[in-house]
């Protein structure tokens, strides 16, 4: 009996039996077994080093910092627990004679699909804050910032006709806990607003960015 003939009855064996031989190799079942695993600790060291927590735990999660900053992994399980303001970017996009301004805001009020679209919207906006700040502090102009540059970008090349881009950044405060239970507990009182203007800062200018210039 050849080896090619061998090879196929062991094959067909093995799928009567239950086990399907994987079209992947070795080597490439090693590498994403060690990727899944480091990936495991590092989400696990993230949740476990948050305070309260261990000077060993602290430590361990510090170690995989680069990995939490090139992965966005910077949010535990208790990221919601004292959630900060949160930054909304606002874009004006001014178009020809004609049409009027639009407005899109990030995050949206209204995003269709799963919830971590959303989430991913919130990912994003606190990221281009961020790097707002970071720009001004190393270079004093707001509007040197790379990620504000590349959302104006993609806004200018996903709607037709759209001459100009303006960012505003501002944050969406956390009311406070009991002006919300009285809300609540208050017979006849409104539902309280989540998204009343005293809970928004006052929008800062980031920059205006011509279409023409991309």
């Amino acid at each position: 009996m050849g080896s090619r003939s061998r090879r196929r009855i062991e094959a067909d064996l093995r799928s009567q039996n239950g086990f399907v031989q994987s079209p992947w190799p070795g080597w490439a079942r090693g590498v994403v077994s060690v990727a899944l695993l480091f990936h495991i600790v590092a989400v696990l060291a993230g949740a476990l080093g948050v305070p309260p927590s261990s000077q060993l735990e602290r430590t361990v999660a510090g170690a995989f910092t680069p990995y939490f900053e090139l992965a966005d992994l910077g949010y535990s399980y208790r990221y919601y627990s004292e959630p900060p303001p949160t930054p909304v970017v606002t874009a004006t996009l001014e178009f020809g004679a004609g049409r009027a301004e639009e407005t899109v805001r990030l995050p949206g009020r209204f995003v269709a699909g799963p919830r971590m679209r959303h989430q991913r919207q919130l990912a994003l906006a606190n990221a281009l804050f961020m790097d707002v700040q970071e720009a001004r502090e190393k270079t004093g102009n707001s509007g040197n910032s790379r990620l504000a540059r590349a959302y104006a970008r993609h806004l200018c090349l996903t709607r037709p006709g759209c001459r100009s881009v303006t960012l505003h950044v501002q944050h969406h405060l956390i009311p406070d806990q009991e002006l919300v239970l009285q809300a609540t507990r208050s017979p006849g009182a409104p539902r309280f607003d989540l998204f009343a203007e005293s809970l928004l800062t006052t929008p800062e200018w980031i920059g205006d960015y011509p279409c023409d210039g991309f």
